[in-house]
């Protein structure tokens, strides 16, 4: 019985062997070889080793290797003299402000002055304040008060605006003092005029009036605006 068993096992092994054969699986050999070269390696399936670590020296010394020494004996560091700071001229900002007075082209506008005054007819007259306030229009005519009292400024004042808007719209001055040598110690004429101006009578000529820059009398004259009628 033990002979009958023996072939038949040594048949069933023959037989597995037949089939691992068609399967095309290799079996693995129970001796391992020492030899690296006797390992096969799956190309699809390839593990990346990892690389030893590097000292921060070698990294350093790896980054400066193509590093030149500079030589800066023939490049010599610029050299200024200290330069000497100019006193600032107290009388500068003074003498300019003077030149600016006397220049016509920038007038300096007087609108902090306590005796300043201005005034317009309308929203017309608001508009066209600013330009009169820096003496950008034209002046067609003046007239000077000085001598006359209250009732003859008035007339004066009167007959002038009404004969030059008669033709074409325009802009004079007034010379209206600061009542400096008055009687009363006040501008008289000036508040005079400035009520005057504003009366429904001379609505229909004045357009505005403002106080003159200092190159052109200051607060001693005023521009008025005049329209055509």
């Amino acid at each position: 019985m033990s002979g009958k068993r023996r072939i038949a096992a040594n048949k069933s092994f023959s037989q597995l062997a037949e089939l691992v054969k068609k399967a095309g699986v290799q079996l693995k050999s129970r001796e391992t070889s020492s030899d690296p070269r006797d390992f096969k390696v799956d190309d699809k399936k390839t593990t990346a080793l990892p690389t030893p670590e590097r000292t921060d020296t070698e990294i350093f010394e790896e980054a400066m290797g193509d590093v030149v020494r500079a030589s800066w004996r023939h490049y010599p560091h610029p050299y200024s003299k200290p330069g000497f700071r100019i006193e600032d001229d107290p009388d500068a900002e003074n003498l300019r402000l003077m030149q600016s007075a006397m220049d016509q082209s920038s007038p300096i506008t007087v609108l902090d002055h306590p005796e300043y005054i201005e005034g317009w007819i309308g929203v017309a007259g608001r508009r066209f304040l600013p330009k009169l306030r820096s003496g950008l229009y034209s002046i067609q005519g003046q007239i000077d008060l000085h001598g006359f009292n209250r009732t003859e400024a008035q007339i004066a004042v009167e007959d002038y605006i009404i004969r030059l808007s008669r033709d074409r719209p325009c802009c004079i001055k007034i010379i209206h003092g600061r009542g400096i040598n008055s009687d009363a110690d006040r501008a008289t004429l000036k508040e005079s005029l400035q009520r005057f101006l504003l009366t429904r009578r001379m609505s229909r000529y004045v357009v505005a009036y403002a106080s003159a820059p200092y190159c052109d009398g200051g607060v001693g004259a005023v521009y008025v605006l005049l329209c055509r009628r």
